[in-house]
């Protein structure tokens, strides 16, 4: 029993992270201790290889990055196999070769080994060594225990590589429509804003900026979260220092921690730059030269106020982000540097060529521009709002929880399925439960056999004691019954399963009252997105919405806005305010998650009227700004 609760506390703190990097060394280390080992090593599996990750004791430093093909050396054997075995001295060694059984998992003493596997996955493999707890000697119990703690470390280390996989995914789904973003447009300012503020939608940092060189000097164009720069300001002034210097060096530099300099390069920046550093509170920074064939455009950086506020991988996609940068400045800037004569004389051009025409063609060319002008000013149909970020969500959510402790033994449902009403989700287990069910009825057993011998000797007052306990036994077994039977957790409604990969979480704890499953309808959707604040006052509830999603671009959907909301979130520059509407599903063609582009068919408006919005309302803030 001490076993399996070691076992059970070992998992849920495998369980407890999804940090792959973090998760390694935690496993490594409780297996170590609950074996009592003095050493091992533990192997993932890459195709059909196994590399050690970590190991301890021995020729440690050595075994570490080594690879094994699975099923040609002892660790590849255990995990191909997925059994475990017992060995004496180092695996190599030809002097062990004779006591060693590998076809059989002969168990000696000083070396343990078992495969971790899950779903038919293998994901690695762990062993142990030389023993120092009890009598140096690895047992059965110790195998068993071996055995449960890889299964744990299986299911806890498949989910972190799949987390870390969907991460990556997001991240540079998420990179990929920043760069769009920057590259959608040539205005330089906007470029600069647009970089500094929808990188805090990839990274974490406390300070974003972007510099400019303008000749030999470069200028802090923008900042995160600023609409204006002040040049003059100390703040700016220590930036544009240390934007220099990572513009001077030509190539990315990441600061991990200001109080533990990593490199040379690291030392040389604080002492350079230490007090401006503490200053503006910054433990850590990425400076990144934004460079292309013609040279140096500026540096892009961000700072943080913790040490190490980048992972590798953020490292990578910033530097991604900062090439994207400077292809969007450049193309900007060479934008900004086409003579306006050019655009004059094409203009000029033009008409001394339609003066040239005969009169007949220029009256029927002015005919039709007539009618043109007439048709874009007195047709008007709806004007189309876009949408931004849609995101389908189920009309309603039903969370099935659990009504007494127990370990997760069978899920019988899977993401997407749809459930009728009553249907089994989930089952439970607890055998600590189960423990006490059995005690009790060896009690209830008892008390009635001794009722029996207290009648053959004719004591009646120790028959009814003893029928009393009896029937108090009888009653505890029927609560711990009806317990038992609450361990199955059924659907309360119809609906679709929309918790992700349940059948992942057998094996897990539930206390009473935690989340087991989510059911959701999903023949009625909701859709929130946002509308720009320039657009919102046209956005009323009733008005139609239509889209369409990219896993069916040929069919249009519809439905009606039903609120508008009336605080925006935190958007960064650009204030978008939510707007949620239902759409209709009887089809189940639409899921939640899906990738969708929405927009809302507003009051109708003629051709001219769109095009004259915009500089409309320009215009008028413009003498609303110069008036007196």
């Amino acid at each position: 029993l001490e076993r399996l609760r070691l076992l059970h506390s070992i998992s849920q703190e495998f369980s407890s992270s999804l940090d792959f990097d973090e998760l390694l060394p935690r496993i490594f280390d409780r297996v170590l201790t609950a074996l009592g080992a003095q050493g091992g090593s533990l192997w993932l599996s890459e195709g059909e290889m196994l590399r050690c990750r970590l190991a301890m004791g021995g020729s440690s430093q050595k075994l570490v990055g080594a690879l094994m093909p699975v099923g040609t050396g002892f660790v590849g054997d255990v995990a191909l196999k997925q059994r475990t075995t017992i060995v004496t001295g180092a695996i190599n060694d030809p002097r062990f070769e004779s006591r060693v059984d590998r076809t059989t998992g002969m168990f000696v003493r000083d070396l343990m080994a078992s495969p971790m596997v899950t779903q038919g996955i293998t994901v690695g493999a762990i062993q142990v060594s030389n023993k120092v707890t009890g009598n140096g000697t690895f047992d059965e119990h110790d195998r068993e225990l071996l055995e449960g703690l890889a299964a744990s470390a299986a299911v806890a280390l498949r989910n972190a590589q799949l987390h870390t996989a969907e991460k990556r995914a997001r991240d540079l789904a998420l990179l990929l429509e920043i760069s769009r973003e920057i590259t959608a447009t040539l205005d330089l300012d906007r470029v600069l804003h647009s970089v500094v503020n929808l990188a805090s939608r990839a990274l974490e940092f406390d300070r974003g900026a972007i510099a400019l060189l303008d000749g030999r000097r470069y200028e802090i164009r923008a900042v995160a979260g600023q609409e204006q720069v002040n040049p003059k300001e100390e703040a700016t002034l220590r930036l544009v220092q240390r934007a220099a210097w990572a513009g001077d060096r030509g190539e990315s530099f990441y600061l991990t921690d200001r109080q533990e300099p990593a490199n040379e390069a690291a030392r040389a920046f604080v002492a350079a730059f230490g007090d401006g550093l503490t200053a503006d509170e910054t433990l850590s920074g990425l400076y990144l030269p934004l460079k292309d064939e013609e040279g140096v455009l500026g540096v892009l950086l961000f700072e943080a106020r913790r040490p190490e506020f980048l992972t590798a991988t953020q490292v990578e996609l910033a530097e991604i982000l900062g090439n994207q940068t400077a292809v969007a400045l450049r193309n900007a800037q060479l934008y900004h540097q086409v003579p306006l004569v050019d655009t004059l004389g094409a203009i000029a051009a033009r008409k001394r060529a339609l003066m040239q025409l005969p009169l007949g063609r220029r009256l029927a060319y002015g005919t039709a521009l007539s009618l043109t002008l007439a048709a874009a000013t007195l047709i008007r149909w709806p004007l189309r709002v876009d949408g931004a970020g849609p995101v389908f969500r189920p009309a309603s959510f039903t969370e099935v929880r659990a009504l007494v402790p127990g370990v997760i033994d069978r899920v019988m449902v899977k993401e997407g399925a749809r459930v009728p009403r009553g249907a089994a989700l989930v089952q439970l287990r607890d055998p600590e439960l189960q423990a006490v069910r059995l005690s009790r009825d060896a009690e209830r057993a008892a008390a009635e056999r001794s009722a029996a011998v207290a009648v053959s000797r004719g004591d009646l007052g120790e028959e009814r004691l003893q029928r009393v306990r009896a029937e108090s036994f009888r009653r505890e077994l029927g609560l711990l019954d009806a317990e038992i039977a609450g361990a199955t957790l059924r659907a309360p409604t119809d609906g679709v399963v929309l918790t992700a990969r349940p059948e992942e979480r057998i094996g897990a704890r539930l206390e009473s009252g935690d989340l087991a499953v989510t059911l959701g309808r999903t023949d009625t959707l909701m859709l929130d997105f946002g509308v720009a604040q320039r657009e919102i006052a046209r956005v009323t509830p009733g008005q139609e919405v239509r889209l369409r999603v990219d896993a069916i671009p040929d069919r249009t959907f519809s439905g009606a806005v039903t609120l508008v909301g009336q605080l925006p979130p935190d958007s960064g520059s650009e204030v978008f305010f939510p707007v949620r509407a239902t759409i209709a599903n009887p089809e189940g063609l639409l899921r939640p998650g899906m990738a969708a582009h929405a927009r809302v068919l507003t009051a109708p408006t003629s051709l001219v009227g769109r095009l004259w919005r915009g500089p409309s309302r320009w215009l008028r803030l413009f003498w609303w700004r110069i008036r007196p």
